[in-house]
């Protein structure tokens, strides 16, 4: 696989003027490089009427301007906080997550970047229903910022698995390297089902159990696959380290993060109308529960890449019973 080593030059950033989306964007201006462009947006929520209120009750078209200018206005200000960069400001009537996603689509924007949670209340804003919606829908990678530190992440987990989403994972994974020169922590998670059908493939063949250190070795190759995808994509083989654990999926993931120190997650997001319906529970957790940047990478609705070959689960334990 060919791996794009472009940095984002173009990226939305969702305001909603809580202090979540404020530090998002002075966040994200601080390690971007300084010649990507910034595009400041806010969504103007119009309460949702019925139609024959709204006839009856027409909102004034002077309240939408003047909520448009102020709104203008405070993106103007925060702008010209974001040192160097190129900032154009948008602020558009609409549903928050839509009107993200739009300007995401209009701008042609490499990604999306919105705090995890916004101002409640009558005006509301980037609130986690908004981000959930969003990072379900956006044919853009999002960045769901909370806990965020100052300057470009450094520490990243990468959560892996045998998926035609993974060359987007690498590919976004070598960004993140090309800006930020950091650390990565490749996670492979095998499930309590899968790992009880490899051991007790293992008991018929051997007639005892395996031990740790033999489950550690039927999985070893695994691990030296991802760590190869990453080199070969052209991050410093010093740089990446790769593990394979067990269990629940999103409490494998959180945990590997607490255990690394990151300081971001990195995660796939499938293509197609079954993502609109279901981010994916796994995906979904590590999103409530994180507590640090988490990038949402997407595949493209009309994907042509080449997935990395998956593995079924069958194949470890025909490598096990195959005689000695």
């Amino acid at each position: 696989m060919t791996v794009r080593s472009a940095r984002p030059g173009r990226v939305v950033i969702g305001v909603d003027f809580s202090a979540s989306s404020i530090s998002a964007a002075r966040w994200a201006s601080g390690w971007l490089d300084s010649d990507a462009e910034l595009i400041l947006v806010h969504a103007l929520v119009v309460p949702d009427v019925s139609a024959a209120l709204a006839s009856r009750l027409p909102l004034p078209t002077s309240l939408i301007a003047n909520a448009r200018a102020g709104a203008e206005r405070r993106l103007r200000d925060l702008s010209s906080t974001l040192g160097p960069h190129q900032v154009s400001i948008e602020a558009r009537e609409g549903r928050p997550a839509e009107v993200i996603a739009g300007v995401a689509r209009d701008y042609d924007a490499d990604l999306i970047i919105v705090g995890k949670h916004g101002e409640a209340g009558i005006r509301r804003g980037y609130t986690g229903r908004t981000t959930d919606h969003l990072v379900r829908t956006s044919s853009t990678p999002v960045v769901v910022a909370e806990g965020i530190v100052e300057g470009a992440p450094r520490r990243i987990v990468v959560p892996v698995t045998y998926s035609s989403v993974t060359p987007y994972i690498v590919e976004w994974t070598k960004r993140l390297y090309d800006l930020s020169q950091g650390e990565f922590f490749l996670v492979h998670v095998i499930g309590s089902a899968v790992l009880g059908h490899v051991l007790t493939t293992a008991a018929i063949k051997s007639g005892k159990d395996l031990s740790p250190e033999e489950i550690d070795e039927v999985f070893a190759e695994d691990r030296e696959r991802w760590k190869k995808e990453l080199v070969k994509a052209g991050i410093p083989e010093t740089r990446v380290s790769a593990e394979v654990v067990f269990g629940e999926v999103s409490e494998a993931v959180l945990a590997a993060a607490a255990r690394h120190h990151a300081d971001m997650l990195v995660m796939g997001s499938h293509a197609g109308p079954s993502r609109r319906l279901l981010l994916g529970s796994a995906a979904s957790a590590v999103l409530r529960e994180a507590g640090i940047p988490v990038l949402i990478v997407v595949e493209p609705e009309e994907s042509k890449k080449q997935s990395t070959p998956r593995q079924p689960e069958k194949e470890k334990s025909d490598q096990l019973l195959q005689p000695a």
